[in-house]
């Protein structure tokens, strides 16, 4: 006679709960035993799990938020933990995004999408040429966090919206884009009327031009919202002007005619001369019949400044435009750029270092104009900055990485326009629009210096190729992957 023996095993939930509590003790008695540190790090695995979850189901909604945060996060404020680098509150999100990314295409939640290796060749040919300024440098923790900022995180953060606004709706997101210009639009108004900027009158290490500098300086009070200078606040929203053009020439709403004027206003408010010059570059680039709208905006444009200039010439915002000292000046530093930089052709003195150098070329230009030589901080020409700090090796990176995205963006739209696809085309066209602004803006800024209005770049330059072709599609520049 048998006996059959049964062994009833346990439901696979009592397993799984049995499994995890003996985990929890062991990871707890590990964090009890390390101490502070182990705890720090179980918090923060903790919170790249719950974003990785979200970041998985709602890219679109993450990327948003993310630009969002971008946008609108105070520039200083951040995680002090006295351990390089500091990690500042408006790009946390962007650095979560990055640091879960990896993971969605190794466990394969995500599809690679292929035919970008020559765009992500270029974004490394640019790294590596900005990276060689470093050789000549002496350690300098503020000039390096900077070009981890712009020239590190700029390329990582293309790479990741190109990938991730495919699996996403990159047209919700250009909407979230138009929507922010708008709000940081109406901050430059809201901040001109009122004058005050509560977060600048906090800082204590950096200039800030408050009301009252510049009414005694006879100067006019430029809005800064969450920026760390007026030029970087206009930048940002000539970055989105684009976009915002894109959104009112498609919908055809008045919803968006008002957003559109709201823009405007904002950027008038601004008073960012070289992002003024650089949206109606980018307007030119936009119109279908560019020679004809010239023809017209030009006369209008030349009738239009003299009416206004014998209408304002004498208040504070027509004197800042019509000064002929801040005009020379930009000359004087232009020419000691290239005085630092026939010294150091090659691979220039060092990212963020002309300031540190430039008094050892003045000899006497300080009577050219009425300024003070000694308190010259920047080159206010981004090709010139990085003529001077990463030599030629550098601006070719530069000029080859806006040459390779801006026909790249330009191939892509007119093959997309053959396919019928003028949706996509239009998207495409705004992003290699906002590089337009960037690019022309760069003559008269150092705009490579702007933490955010950089990084804001780069993603809308992934945006770009990420609508530059249908999903499934093989891009131009490469074959199919067979």
């Amino acid at each position: 006679m048998s006996t059959v023996i049964h062994i009833e095993r346990l439901p696979s939930s009592t397993g799984n709960l049995i499994a995890l509590s003996a985990a929890a003790i062991v990871v707890g008695c590990v964090a009890a035993a390390v101490g502070l540190p182990a705890i720090y790090c179980l918090i923060a695995l903790s919170i790249l799990v719950i974003f990785a979850a979200v970041a998985l189901r709602q890219p679109t909604l993450t990327l948003s938020a993310a630009i969002w945060c971008l946008g609108l996060f105070p520039f200083s404020w951040g995680l002090k933990s006295g351990v390089f680098p500091k990690l500042f509150g408006d790009e946390v999100l962007l650095v979560l995004y990055l640091a879960v990314f990896p993971f969605f295409y190794f466990f394969r939640r995500r599809v690679w999408r292929p035919g970008f290796g020559s765009f992500y060749l270029v974004l490394a040919v640019f790294l590596f040429a900005q990276c060689v300024s470093f050789i000549p440098m002496e350690h300098d923790l503020i000039a390096l966090r900077n070009f981890i900022e712009t020239c590190v995180l700029g390329p990582l953060l293309a790479v990741l919206v190109l990938q991730e606004a495919s699996n996403a709706d990159a047209e919700t997101i250009g909407t979230a884009i138009v929507w922010l210009s708008a709000v940081i639009a109406a901050l430059s108004i809201l901040e001109r009327i009122v004058l005050r900027n509560p977060i600048m009158e906090h800082q204590l290490d950096i200039t800030y031009i408050s009301p009252q500098l510049a009414q005694i300086t006879n100067g006019v009070y430029r809005p800064y919202v969450s920026f760390f200078h007026p030029s970087e606040a206009g930048t940002f929203m000539g970055l989105g002007f684009p976009f915002v053009l894109r959104k009112v020439a498609r919908e055809r709403s008045a919803i968006y005619a008002t957003v559109l004027l709201l823009v405007a206003a904002g950027l008038f408010i601004n008073a960012t001369r070289g992002v003024w010059v650089g949206v109606a570059a980018a307007c030119v680039l936009i119109m279908p019949n560019a020679l004809l709208f010239m023809a017209v905006a030009v006369p209008a444009a030349a009738v239009s400044a003299i009416i206004g200039y014998m209408a304002l010439k004498d208040t504070p915002f027509l004197l800042r435009i019509m000064d002929v000292d801040h005009l020379l000046s930009r000359f004087v530093s232009w020419q000691l750029a290239l005085n630092i930089f026939s010294d150091h052709p090659f691979i220039g003195v060092g990212h963020m270092q002309f300031k540190q150098v430039y008094l050892h070329y003045v000899q006497d230009l300080s009577s050219v104009a009425n300024f003070d030589i000694a308190k010259v901080y920047v080159v206010d020409n981004l090709y010139l900055t990085v003529l001077a700090e990463h030599g030629a090796i550098g601006l070719l990176g530069v000029l080859g990485l806006f040459i390779f995205v801006f026909v790249a963006l330009g191939r892509s739209r007119k093959r997309l326009l053959a396919a019928g696809l003028s949706h996509n085309a239009s998207f495409v066209r705004a992003a290699q629009s906002a590089l337009a602004v960037f690019a022309v803006t760069g003559c008269f800024a150092d705009l490579n210096l702007f933490t955010k209005a950089t990084k804001f770049l780069f993603i809308l330059v992934g945006l770009g190729f990420a609508m530059s072709t249908p999903p499934g599609a093989a891009h131009e520049f490469e074959p199919p992957v067979r």
